[in-house]
């Protein structure tokens, strides 16, 4: 109970918390007190001094129960509302701290990240609406069991009548709660498919962090908010079938003690059965047993998010914004001095480097290397990904360092091996139609997807198709270095060949300097630099000598 509080508090406030607490014990006090109204009369039945209908005890309880209902109802409404703030609230806290993560902490982390966004925020948010009406069953369990004395079953008829009601009253509304419920299902796919969106394309949006926090701002804060008005409604409308249900039992005990019991001359003892037994204190009991096992999942729930919470602040990096993006025009080479990088696991450590390395405005490198020889790690160091371990980075003879990082990394576009295809630009305002239409018609994609709104048609397309639309996505953002893993390998042979000889060109023209991990070996003429990674090492090697065996075969 103490971790749940822990949550709450900070969100809502000790004085919130306590107004609803305070809230519970008085709708808890008010039933206590129609159960004592009830046993004042069922104490004058059995000593025979209520023989008449008396308007008196009419009105009194009238006024109990009117104004139970109001403070259930305000009650219920703020537990409503305090367990939708909650729900939405975690889940935004989460995916903010997601995207000021370091990238290979976040790596590590995705798996429980997921488990607390679905699982845990659910678990707690449902125990939230538990622990005020766990103290209400409470306060009126206690005070029920004063009054316990003998227990038996009379009036079945008449309850199976009120119980039979309840249920047409429910069916009558039960359709339009459920589509209310349905739709808030829709809003949830929406919201998963915008986290998937976010893990899955980290990588693309910690180099271009517009990305993230368009998605934050224009789809998950959206989707909060509709997700939030739509369920309240939802919940609602079962919160007065609830309480219809209650009122008609409610008025079924007040008209046995004050009126059928003088008409059909029902026996004291099976009155007070009826009263005590039928509703307050089996209700209260179930209520009370019900909870606990809802506060025990969410002592859990909530030690896993406090923990996690606290993980990810700790893991922040260097992710931001940029505080100057570095324009295609104005980026001139990338000088690498002595870099290194050590990555350790339980089972064993791998290193790069040292590596020296110069990369020059419209270069095109080639890097190749058999698996595990460290060509993928080496470009996560390159883009900031991963932070070298030693080393010197230079941006055109600016030195890179923690405080100019996010700056540096705004030079890179990328379109990794596991790339993620966004549906959209997300971080291109106005893209340039032109320049689409163009890149459209050069990839071959023309027909097949345009864009609307910054919103692609489709991203239904070959895997081949998809990394060509992905690449096009990136040129429309128009950033001075490119790096692409293994791009090629979908490719078939006729636009691997094109991609090479007709495309590699002309990105070069436009300034653009490519840095291209690929064992395509038949095009290795096409790079000014070429470069074998082994062993963690990056080795130089002449592209001429290639170019001549190329030459040669055919």
């Amino acid at each position: 109970m103490k971790r749940i509080f822990h949550i709450l508090l900070p969100m809502f406030g000790a004085g919130e918390l306590l107004k609803n607490i305070l809230m519970g014990i008085l709708s808890g006090v008010l039933s206590f007190l129609f159960i004592n109204c009830v046993t004042h009369v069922i104490g004058l039945i059995i000593a025979g001094n209520y023989k008449n209908i008396d308007v008196k005890y009419i009105a009194i309880f009238a006024s109990v129960i009117f104004l139970f209902i109001l403070v259930r109802r305000i009650l219920s409404m703020a537990i409503i509302k305090l367990s939708q703030t909650l729900f939405w609230s975690l889940r935004k806290q989460i995916l903010s701290s997601v995207l000021h993560a370091d990238y290979p902490k976040l790596l590590a982390r995705k798996i429980r990240i997921n488990a607390a966004v679905v699982s845990d925020v659910y678990t707690l948010t449902e125990a939230s609406t538990s622990i005020i009406l766990f103290f209400t069953s409470l306060i009126l369990g206690l005070a029920c069991m004063v009054y316990l004395a003998s227990i038996s079953l009379i009036l079945f008829g008449i309850t199976l009548v009120v119980a039979s009601t309840g249920i047409i009253v429910y069916q009558f509304s039960a359709r339009e709660n459920s589509l209310l419920f349905e739709k808030s299902r829709s809003l949830e796919n929406k919201f998963l498919e915008n986290f998937n969106s976010i893990l899955n394309g980290f990588k693309e949006i910690y180099l271009e962090p517009k990305k993230g926090k368009y998605i934050y701002e224009h789809k998950i804060d959206d989707v909060s908010k509709e997700a939030f008005k739509n369920s309240t409604a939802a919940y609602t409308g079962f919160l007065n079938n609830q309480i219809t249900g209650q009122v008609l039992f409610y008025i079924l005990i007040s008209s046995v003690v004050l009126v059928l019991s003088i008409f059909l001359n029902i026996k004291p003892q099976d009155t007070v059965s009826f009263v005590f037994t039928l509703l307050y204190l089996l209700n209260s009991i179930e209520t009370i047993m019900v909870s606990l096992p809802s506060l025990m999942r969410a002592k859990v729930a909530a030690t896993h998010l406090m923990d996690l919470k606290s993980e990810l602040e700790s893991a922040e990096g260097h992710q931001r914004l940029p505080l100057r993006y570095i324009l295609k025009d104005e980026f001139e080479q990338i000088r690498i001095k002595d870099l290194e990088f050590r990555y350790e696991s339980k089972d064993a450590a791998f290193e790069i480097g040292p590596i020296d390395l110069e990369i020059k405005k419209g270069e095109a490198i080639f890097i190749y290397g058999g698996n595990g020889s460290g060509k993928t790690t080496f470009v996560h160091a390159l883009l900031g990904l991963r932070i070298p371990t030693d080393g010197n980075i230079f941006l055109n003879e600016t030195h890179v360092t923690e405080s100019n990082y996010s700056d540096y990394r705004s030079a890179f576009s990328a379109i990794f091996s596991d790339f993620y295809l966004f549906n959209e630009l997300l971080s291109v305002e106005e893209p340039d139609l032109d320049k689409w239409n163009f890149y459209i018609n050069l990839f071959e994609l023309e027909g097949k997807v345009h864009i609307e709104n910054n919103q692609f048609s489709t991203t239904d397309l070959s895997t081949g198709q998809r990394k060509r639309l992905a690449l096009i996505a990136v040129l429309m953002e128009e950033k001075p270095v490119l790096v692409l893993d293994e791009w090629a390998a979908d490719q078939d042979p006729y636009f691997r060949k094109k991609f090479y000889t007709i495309i590699l060109p002309i990105l070069k023209e436009e300034g653009i300097t490519i840095i291209a991990i690929t064992h395509d070996d038949k095009y290795y003429h096409c790079a000014n630099k070429l470069y074998k990674m082994e062993y963690g090492k990056l080795i130089e090697e002449d592209v001429l000598i290639h170019s001549s065996s190329i030459i040669i075969k055919n």
